[in-house]
């Protein structure tokens, strides 16, 4: 198992963490987008003004939402995020990708090149795990200048060994699944220029069985991303967790500069 590398020069910034799920209903519940960011901006120590200033901007942006390995956007957070964000005026996207047990690199970054359609600055990413290789991948290759931002969750471009340990019966096969995500490269220098400065987010967990915090480092240098390490959250799947009220924050935050 890789130890786990201390983050220099890195802007981490700790939400509060006793949010409650009635609290967050009655946010969604809520008719008035005023009442939703007066209450989201009370979810994190670091939040300002300026951060959460979207109102009618919202208007023809959308958000394209990928899962991760294993992923079931039918469960946990995801129907939450899809709703929370269609209430403040986003059109989002979100489909089950091909083969979650098996993902490969090509199948992934072309069926989300399908969905996506047409990108520009009115379009923001939302990846989780392996969803977040797959949105860079796409970037990477496809014919769009500019994209509006990415909030990428429990994103990696390595794995800690308990990834492959946990389940001695399927090592060799997750293994083989992983290798092409770990070791093919990505050139950066084609995806870097489409987000503008400040357009993107990195969010982990401090207990993430599978993703070090050396990640939060990569993500950092490779696209100045602001990085959030949430507590005690896991690597956020679905199963576990209801909703990430902080994927809002940083969404409207993101959004809210166009």
């Amino acid at each position: 198992m890789s130890k786990k590398n201390t983050i220099k020069n890195t802007k981490v910034i700790h939400p509060k963490k006793d949010i409650k799920k009635t609290s967050i209903k009655k946010i969604v519940d809520q008719k008035s987008q005023k009442k939703m960011i007066d209450r989201l901006k009370k979810t994190t120590d670091t939040q300002s003004k300026d951060d959460v200033n979207i109102a009618a901007q919202t208007i023809n942006k959308k958000v394209v939402i990928v899962h991760g390995w294993y992923g079931d956007i039918s469960k946990g957070w995801f129907p939450w995020l899809k709703k929370t964000l269609e209430e403040q005026g986003f059109k989002v996207i979100m489909e089950q990708m091909p083969d979650s047990h098996q993902p490969e690199i090509k199948v992934w970054t072309e069926a989300l090149k399908n969905i996506s359609g047409n990108v520009d600055d009115q379009t923001y990413f939302v990846g989780h795990s392996i969803g977040c290789q797959t949105i860079i991948r796409m970037l990477e290759n496809h014919e769009s200048p500019k994209a509006g931002g990415a909030v990428f969750l429990a994103g990696w471009f390595n794995l800690k060994e308990q990834m492959y340990t946990e389940n001695p019966k399927s090592e060799k096969t997750t293994r083989q699944t992983a290798d092409p995500w770990v070791n093919t490269q990505i050139d950066f220098t084609k995806v870097q220029p489409k987000f503008s400065p400040g357009s993107v987010t990195a969010i982990f967990s401090d207990d993430d069985p599978y993703v070090d915090l050396n990640n939060a480092e990569a993500f950092k240098q490779k696209f100045d991303a602001r990085i959030i390490v949430e507590s005690a959250k896991g690597h956020f799947n679905e199963t576990e967790i209801d909703m990430i009220p902080v994927l809002v924050q940083e969404i409207l935050r993101i959004a809210g500069k166009k």
